[in-house]
């Protein structure tokens, strides 16, 4: 039994009349009479809210996605013949954050009401939901009684696949660039023949097809597009300078979403894709191949990955590569460059590796490093975290001049824009002709 604001207000009200009776003693009988009164309203109330029948089902998706805001439904059944007031409240794990928390029902006779909130995962992995929670109010409003509904269920929390599920849906150049993409093929500018049209204003004269030309009496071009097959390496970062927090997310959970969506669009595209998880040592190693089936085995390769609290042992990984690739690759290196005494150690092999295949690095700007910045420092002790600040990010400036110095490509982008650069400098370099 719990007690509502009615309920209080009303016993609040019984204590003037009880007061009263210390100075007129015939009073006595009447207060004694209206606390059994109030008393007795508080139990029938409290019967009554707890005869309500109430069932209450969880309905989750098959799995939800880290970062982001996932659906989570309530379905409560009401079988009685008078209208019900319920506050719910369900037992989503300690690391997801629930918006609404709570809500306040009204559950009409014989009916079933269906309550939908969201849930953000914080971390990849297996969680657990526990009980519901419910206060089924009495109809006079004096007290609700508290009941638990058993609803415990596991639920895997996956990086987050939204792009790459909108990706597979979008058959049309429009919905590509909504997105944020470029198109996957980039018709002449490849290498591989792909089929002929009608000459267009504006087509080079190289495109034309001569032979097509002549046997339609018409200008034609030969359209390219670029080469398939070839072979793609994603290398993610799981050390410790990963497991900061940026916008939510560790810098490992935005690299993870990075690469899968550049994994889906490079498999779509008809490309070979690898992936090498790293830190003190490779952890995982999946060699480059095609097909949906590699795309799901790097999904779950990285669906359980944490951050390692180790340094980041960068010459083991591309020793390793250095023997496992033999065949020229584009090496999309997730990473970070914060710590520069540990990220300098990666510039020497980098290079090297540049002279046979084509070496990407991407990371995470820190936007809480730019946030102080931007900040004047209000005191003393700010003024030495605005120093300090301002020095780790000249240091990460001059490393990444020192990478790109060997042919190594860059980018150093803002967490919610790494998938879409990513993907985006994938095109580019396909279409270049680089690979």
């Amino acid at each position: 039994m719990i007690p509502t604001g009615r309920l209080w207000g009303l016993l609040a009200l019984l204590a003037l009349p009880m007061m009263a009776a210390g100075f007129f003693p015939g009073l006595g009988g009447a207060v004694v009479a209206l606390d059994a009164l109030a008393l007795a309203l508080a139990l029938l109330d409290f019967f009554s809210a707890r005869s309500a029948k109430l069932e209450v089902r969880r309905v989750l998706p098959q799995r939800l996605n880290v970062g982001v805001p996932n659906k989570v439904e309530l379905r409560v059944v009401h079988r009685g013949g008078r209208t019900v007031r319920v506050r719910l409240k369900d037992g989503v794990p300690e690391s997801f954050t629930a918006t609404p928390e709570e809500a306040p029902l009204e559950l009409q006779a014989d009916s079933e009401t269906r309550w939908v909130y969201r849930v953000t995962p914080a971390k990849r992995g297996r969680f657990d939901f526990g009980d519901v929670y419910a206060r089924v109010q009495g109809p006079l409003g004096l007290v609700s009684h508290e009941r638990v509904f058993p609803a415990a269920q596991a639920i895997s929390v996956y990086p987050d696949l939204r792009g790459a599920n909108r990706l597979l849906l979008s058959g049309a150049a429009l919905d590509l660039v909504n997105l944020g993409l470029r198109q996957l093929r980039r018709d002449g500018r490849g290498s591989e023949f792909a089929r002929l049209r009608d000459y267009a204003q504006g087509d080079s004269a190289r495109d034309v097809d001569w032979k097509a030309t002549a046997r339609r009496g018409k200008p034609v071009t030969r359209v390219l597009e670029s080469e398939r097959s070839q072979s793609i390496l994603i290398c993610v970062d799981a050390g410790r300078s990963m497991a900061a927090q940026v916008d939510g997310l560790t810098k490992l959970d935005h690299a993870v979403n990075a690469a899968l969506f550049l994994a889906f669009v490079a498999v779509r595209n008809g490309d070979r894709v690898g992936l090498a998880v790293f830190a003190d040592g490779v952890k995982t190693y999946l060699p480059p191949a095609a097909g949906r089936g590699q795309y799901r085995k790097m999904v779950d390769a990285l669906y359980s990955t944490t951050p390692s609290l180790t340094y980041v042992d960068y010459l083991a990984l591309f020793k390793e590569l250095n023997v496992r690739l033999t065949r020229r690759s584009l090496l999309c290196v997730f990473t970070d460059f914060l710590d520069e005494e540990q990220a300098s150690t990666m510039v020497a092999p980098l290079h090297r590796l540049a002279r046979r295949h084509v070496p990407l690095c991407l990371s995470v700007k820190d936007t809480a490093l730019q946030k102080l910045l931007r900040t004047p420092p209000p005191g003393p002790e700010e003024s030495f975290q605005h120093a300090v600040a301002s020095e780790l990010l000249a240091d990460r400036e001059v490393l990444k001049a020192r990478v790109s110095q060997g042919g190594v490509q860059m980018l150093d982008v803002q967490p919610d824009d790494l998938s879409l650069a990513a993907v985006n400098r994938y095109l580019d370099i396909k279409a270049r002709g680089v690979l």
